[in-house]
């Protein structure tokens, strides 16, 4: 809430001091050729002889909400591929990557498989620039879904392979689209209710746009979801609390300011003062900020007593002498019951007015936040609740986190990229995708136009659109951006504005590097303000991170030592970093009627530590070893301030490191997985598998697309690698490389989709499958088998035409059906084939398919569908070696905060020299009880127990010092935590 201060687009101080900070500093996950499945790097191999063009399109085909919202493509060409992203140095580490990856005990490595040549032709013949063309709808259109939203074609023949080896990374604008569409469609609610009950001076002064605050930075899986996901909300709203989009709205549409903020408390400033105290730290609030709006947590004990004796009484004269607006924030109980139980108590203090409509208002001087357990649906029945009971929506701001930018997926909005159009030897050729098993999945085919007509959006396929209708809009050609959206035009476009798109007027640089590597700005931006807020003479904050529960009984912990290495390690805060980071700030928390209180931004704290500690954090940091497992409810890592002028430290950096939790639910989902399809190993005969090691390779990451960005593949991937070894998300690769010494985790095959495969045309398919067992006339091999008829794919094809290809090689074919429900269609795959190649008996007399062929399952696999596949395999008399398993978004995306309920907590202080013990103990939720005292974890009589209120014995804390003083002080191994997360897989 405020208005534009000077903007760090354009100021020249703040650009100098983005140089002197180092900000751009080179990401390690940006080269173009391992930003891709790593199955693709074979596709070169299995398009038809002659291809010249292949021309694909991303769609959203059905889903959650009617209309979609486009947004983000612009980030992602800006970043990764614009200017020239093809380097020497890039293909030798990706070469030296895939020999690895690709390599087999017995098989050994194909060198045909990367296609150096083509990479090298790109860098000779482009200058390291990438020769396709991208044309799209403008970001900020809304249309219905099933249209075309962009389309990708080269423009060399010579890289026809090219279009769809760029799918994986491009596909992932899927998230800020899907983040802005729902996002959208919560603001039509709030818009709704608005009107409904007499608040249309809300939305005529626009103060609606501040009626849903981003809280969602620490609950999203990476610090760049953050980002696209943040700026995707803000498309809609202004009130954020997610500094990461605004740094990437800045970078990437020239927007000076993109959300605004207010001082907040949170339970840490709060609890700390003691429950005794609860009262002179809501007063506390008060004074430090005398004008303005202020948010102020009030359930860390009980929320009516906050309510009734503390606002409503004691501080109430304070409250309606302020000059500005107090807002009351539960942040636990059931909904919508607590928030109408919230007005009612302070409305018994502070009395209402009528609006036109009859509802009840409370006086300007205080409102109410809701910011636990809000999404879409919780929304709209609070709203709804509200008017019910007589009360104004205008009354109520929300906060919304894991369910604004984490609880979404790619199948909300079924979102694909296809390919509909190739030439070959000159020849254009209408390419579609038709699965018997799923028409739903059927794919639009030929060249594509996007049309407005009188209105309405309609998609024309075959190539029968007319060139001068079409609105998509050519964006990207040849290394290129041609034209760039500013992030106000996105959002007029967004409210049903006609803005007409605007040519790039000189050749925009990449931005190749990472701008949101400033630890100052990677937190949630209510805790700049937090420094004024803990009781004076504060010395010491002690905080813990721990799983409360959730869907599994144990965590395997996973990621910490990525996010000290990469955010924390070494002289982390410069004098540039805390101009940049002053700069947003006084933007970001200014108010048009309040102005900026110079006192929130706490420089002289940042500034203390570049003087007295040469910009390494003062904080330790302890920690159980990565990859151990142990049940939930037992704190996983501490940490604590070791400079007395930096108690406000502590807290701060929650925000950034409390992200574990994704690399954390992951690697414990993905064991949970691992147990499952051991048990049904073992009891179909699988022994021999299990002892060569076999089932390591028995859930493979197919998430690369499906996640919310590139950083989140390589942390996810990366955890699912602790206990699988087969992957296609390079990105894991990488950063366990740089992150965690392993020199290769994990290994693919060649494997081809359904692009390499319909582009052959539908009466050769049994051609294209001929060619996949020639190109790789050895080792393991796996290929898409449900473009069009899987059934006659596995009878008339690999089980006739193609059988004694299939059994002579030298190797294993791996069909792959990838629609259908399940887990009949497997069944019915597996059953075809036996009827073809035979089987034999396990020692459990369980039918095991020949060692020539097996099937892998890789659509719409997540945990709970692998059981009932296993389950019905066994009940069916299959053994559960047949069948190797993929996953994405299931694996990768479809994981939140709450699913193992992660949380951190302080629970101890230093004030005044005396040590206090610090408890969160709401009356409306119980089950959020924080741990109070320092912690030890210990192992007694074999059982983890966590001892809180300083009564362990420290020799026996497993919790071990990781981090002190800027200084990593342990350096796990990849394959040490392996071990640790290990569980004994025989008889």
């Amino acid at each position: 809430m405020g208005g534009a201060c000077a903007s760090p687009a354009v100021d020249k101080d703040a650009e100098l001091a983005k140089e002197v900070a180092g900000i751009g500093e080179p990401n390690k996950l940006n080269n173009i050729i391992l930003l891709t499945d790593s199955y693709k790097v074979t596709h070169h191999l299995q398009y038809p002889p002659g291809t010249e063009t292949v021309y694909s399109y991303f769609e959203c085909r059905g889903g959650a909400y009617e209309e979609v919202c486009f947004f983000g493509l612009q980030y992602y060409l800006r970043k990764y591929l614009v200017g020239q992203v093809v380097t020497a140095e890039g293909i030798d580490e990706a070469e030296s990557y895939f020999k690895v990856h690709f390599s087999h005990p017995e098989y050994g490595y194909n060198e045909r498989l990367f296609n150096r040549s083509a990479w090298e032709y790109i860098l000779n013949t482009h200058a390291g620039r990438l020769p396709v063309s991208i044309k799209a709808v403008p970001e900020g259109t809304v249309l219905p879904f099933k249209n075309v939203l962009f389309t990708m074609e080269n423009t060399d023949p010579q890289c026809y392979w090219l279009t769809n080896y760029l799918e994986t990374l491009l596909v992932q604008v899927w998230y800020p689209t899907t983040v802005c569409t729902q996002s959208r469609e919560q603001k039509k609610i709030i818009t709704q209710y608005l009107q409904e009950t007499g608040c249309q001076d809300v939305i005529d002064k626009e103060l609606h746009l501040f009626k849903l605050h981003d809280f969602g930075f620490r609950g999203v899986s990476s610090v760049e979801s953050a980002a696209t996901g943040g700026g995707a909300h803000l498309v809609n709203f202004r009130g954020s609390d997610t500094m990461a989009a605004l740094v990437m709205l800045n970078e990437y549409y020239r927007e000076p300011c993109g959300g605004y903020s207010i001082p907040a408390s949170e339970h840490s400033t709060m609890t700390t003062w003691g429950r005794e105290k609860e009262l002179d730290a809501m007063r506390n609030m008060l004074h430090q900020y005398p004008t303005g709006l202020v948010a102020c947590v009030s359930d860390s004990y009980n929320i009516w007593d906050a309510c009734e004796k503390y606002w409503g009484t004691e501080l109430k004269d304070l409250i309606e002498k302020r000059d500005g607006q107090l807002i009351v924030r539960p942040d636990s109980g059931d909904l919508p019951d607590t928030v109408i139980q919230v007005l009612e108590k302070l409305e018994g203090k502070f009395g209402s007015s009528q609006t036109s409509t009859g509802h009840k208002r409370l006086p300007d001087c205080i409102r109410v936040i809701q910011g636990d357990g809000i999404d879409i649906r919780t929304l709209r029945t609070i709203l709804k609740a509200m008017k019910e009971k007589g009360w104004a929506a205008d009354n109520l701001g929300f906060g919304s986190g894991g369910a604004l930018l984490q609880k979404l997926h790619r199948d909300i909005e079924k979102c694909a990229f296809k390919c509909s159009y190739v030439k070959v030897n000159g020849e254009g050729v209408d390419v579609v995708k038709d699965p018997i098993t799923d028409p739903g999945k059927k794919s639009k085919k030929g060249r594509l136009t996007l049309e407005n007509k009188n209105g309405a959006w309609t998609t024309v396929v075959e190539g029968k659109g007319a060139a001068k209708d079409d609105q998509l809009i050519e964006v990207f050609s040849n290394g290129e951006l041609l034209i760039e959206h500013t992030f106000a035009d996105i959002r007029n476009r967004a409210v049903g504005g006609q803005v007409a798109t605007k040519q790039v007027p000189k050749i925009l640089p990449a931005k190749a590097n990472d701008y949101l590597n400033n630890i100052i700005i990677l937190t949630d931006s209510y805790k700049v303000t937090h420094h004024l807020q803990y009781p004076p003479n504060t010395e010491t904050i002690y905080s813990y991170f721990e799983s409360r529960g959730g869907a599994f009984e144990e965590v395997c912990f996973f990621g910490l030592q990525y996010f000290l290495k990469k955010y924390l390690v070494g002289s982390v805060v410069t004098p540039g970093k805390i101009a940049v980071a002053e700069r947003y700030f006084q933007s970001h928390l200014s108010h048009p009627v309040w102005g900026y209180n110079d006192k929130l931004f706490n420089r002289k704290g940042w500034e203390y530590i570049v003087s007295e500690h040469s910009g390494k954090l003062p904080i330790i940091i302890k920690a159980v070893p990565e990859g151990t497992v142990l049940p939930y409810k037992n704190v996983l890592f501490t940490m604590t301030n070791t400079d007395q002028n930096c108690f406000w430290l502590t807290n701060y950096l929650e925000t950034l490191l409390v992200q574990v939790w994704y690399p954390m639910t992951v690697c414990t989902q993905s064991r949970e997985q691992k147990k499952i399809i051991v048990k049904y190993l073992r009891a179909t005969g699988g022994s021999e598998v299990l002892e060569k090691k076999l089932h390591l390779f028995k859930l493979h990451d197919f998430g690369f697309r499906g996640v919310s960005s590139v950083e989140s593949a390589a942390t996810g991937g990366a955890a699912h690698l602790v206990n699988f070894s087969g992957s296609d998300t390079m990105a894991a690769l990488v950063m366990l490389k740089e992150y965690y010494g392993e020199s290769c985790a994990g290994f693919s095959i060649p494997a081809s989709e359904h692009s390499t495969m319909t582009s052959w045309g539908r009466e050769k398919e049994c051609e294209a499958m001929k060619n996949m067992l020639e190109k790789y006339p050895k080792g393991l091999v796996a290929c898409v088998s449900d473009s069009y008829n899987i059934w006659d794919a596995c009878e008339k094809y690999w089980g006739t035409e193609l059988k004694e290809l299939v059994e002579k090689r030298e190797g294993q074919l791996v069909v792959r059906p990838d629609s259908g429900e399940l887990p009949g269609t497997v069944l019915q795959v597996l059953d075809k084939l036996e009827g073809k190649f035979g089987s034999d008996k396990t020692s459990t007399g369980h039918k095991l398919l020949p060692q020539c062929i097996r099937v892998i399952q890789g659509d719409g696999i997540d945990i709970n569908s692998l059981e009932t596949i296993l389950r019905s395999m066994k009940d069916k008399g299959w053994a559960a070696d047949n069948l190797v398993f993929g996953s994405g978004g299931a694996l990768l995306q479809k994981l939140h905060r709450d699913t193992l309920k992660c949380a951190f907590k302080c629970s101890f202080a230093k004030v005044n020299g005396e040590g206090v013990d610090v408890v969160k103990d709401p009356i409306t939720d119980p089950g959020k009880k924080s741990k109070k005292g320092k912690l030890t974890l210990e192992l007694r009589d074999n059982a983890w127990v966590t001892v809180t209120e300083g009564k362990g014995v420290p020799d026996d804390d497993k919790l071990v010092e990781v981090f002190r003083h800027g200084e990593l002080q342990v350096d796990e191994v990849f394959s040490t935590i392996r071990e640790r997360a290990e569980f004994v897989t025989s008889l």
